[in-house]
């Protein structure tokens, strides 16, 4: 899996080039006071100092990180690995080849430049991407150092060795480096996923006292507008009773007042119904499909099992609120037609999305019969799958039950 780029990395790398450009340039114009313009002794230091500032100018060049893409931060650590490699075997190359202690100490000297490439790589790649570092940065140095050497002794062997100690070094602080950004990473997605779960039970801590709220105000209006109402109707229709019926204008009267206090009862009722919270609300969607699977089996003597996963992953709204309407739907559908012993609800969730599926051993049907889809009011479990862009299977066939099936996956962009 790709990694995105910290910034951090790329500020460091940007500030070790710089480091490098400012170290190389001084030690260049000590060079130029202390020997002149002598070439030869000049020349591995004006060469860094040229190489670190090119790759300071890549590492700070916008346009080429649009570009390049995927292949910016690699090309640049590959570039800050080449160059030491190559500087250390021309050295090993030059005079005094055959000191031993001379050659050792020109195989260490890029050691602590080429620790900064090794740590980015760990960084940002894995242990493989390490390895591959790793044989690219040793493996010339033993072959120039295998070809330099006559043959091995007591005192070549620590030469030959060089190489090898410089791996193995290299592969612990890699695997350090990799294990302390794992579980730096690792840290922060358990943060992420807590401070989601936080702000989870924040919002149903809200909705919770909201819908207590609702409750509450509903319930007042019930104890007093809705009950002022109906008594004034019931006042009312007594005082119609004692008014004389040739009495046309009260008559008249009482009637608008009637329908008047009737009409506003129905809607201090509609109100009300708004008002107050849905088991779903209430609840929350495993809760509430539980209790309509008990109220189907309180009312029939079905045996109604239930499966729900915990914790239920976070849905939209419309979707909970349709899982529920299919659920009551189907299981409404059982106990007026299936004359069935037993029936299951289960809800199943993935990484992908949420299955429902409302199943029986009742007496079974031909979907494919005529009237069908409308004998087990498929149709409105169809519009409601539809609504939510999911997809409902009903299977069923006489003598063997009846299973819906409900699929919902979030779209992904």
């Amino acid at each position: 899996m790709k990694r995105q780029t910290e910034p951090t990395l790329m500020y460091m790398f940007r500030y070790f080039c710089g480091v490098a450009v400012v170290y190389f340039a001084i030690l260049w114009i000590y060079a130029i006071i202390s020997t002149g313009w002598l070439w030869k002794t000049q020349i591995q230091f004006w060469s860094s100092f040229t190489f670190y500032g090119l790759l300071l100018g890549y590492l700070s060049w916008r346009w080429l990180e649009r570009h390049l893409r995927n292949l910016y931060l690699p090309l640049g650590l590959a570039l800050a690995a080449i160059f030491p490699v190559v500087s250390s075997l021309f050295s090993q190359l030059g005079p005094g080849q055959n000191e031993v202690l001379n050659v050792i100490s020109r195989s260490w000297l890029w050691l602590p430049v080429l620790f900064v490439p090794l740590v980015l790589i760990a960084w940002q790649y894995n242990f493989r991407s390490v390895m591959v570092f790793i044989i690219f940065t040793n493996l010339p140095d033993l072959i120039v150092l295998l070809a330099v050497v006559d043959k091995i002794t007591f005192e070549t062997l620590t030469l030959v060795g060089v190489p090898v100690i410089r791996a193995f070094s290299f592969g612990m602080v890699g695997h350090i480096v990799i294990n302390l950004v794992e579980t730096q990473r690792d840290q922060r997605r358990k943060l992420i996923q807590a401070n989601v779960r936080l702000g989870q039970y924040a919002n149903t801590l809200e909705q919770l006292a909201t819908s207590r709220e609702r409750n509450r105000l509903a319930s007042e209006l019930h104890d007093t507008l809705a009950h002022t109402l109906s008594g004034l109707a019931v006042n009312l229709e007594a005082i119609k009773t004692v008014v004389a019926p040739n009495n046309a204008e009260a008559q008249n009267m009482l009637d608008r007042a009637l329908l008047t206090t009737r009409t506003g009862l129905d809607e201090t009722r509609r109100a009300l119904k708004a008002l107050r919270a849905g088991p779903l609300d209430d609840l929350g969607l495993c809760l509430a499909l539980r209790s309509l699977a008990e109220t189907a089996a309180g009312r029939t003597g079905i045996q109604v099992t239930f499966e729900c996963p915990q914790p239920l992953p976070a849905l939209p709204v419309d979707v909970e609120q349709n899982l529920y309407r299919i659920t009551q739907e189907a299981l409404e559908n059982i106990v007026r037609h299936a004359n069935a012993s037993h029936a299951a609800v289960r809800l199943e969730s993935d990484t992908a999305g949420i299955t429902l599926t409302v199943s029986d051993d009742g007496a079974g049907f031909d979907p494919a019969a005529p009237g069908g889809e409308n004998r087990f009011g498929l149709r409105g479990l169809r519009e409601r799958a539809e609504y939510l862009g999911g997809q409902l299977t009903l299977t069923s066939q006489p003598g063997q039950g009846t299973v819906v099936d409900f699929r919902w996956e979030p779209e992904h962009d």
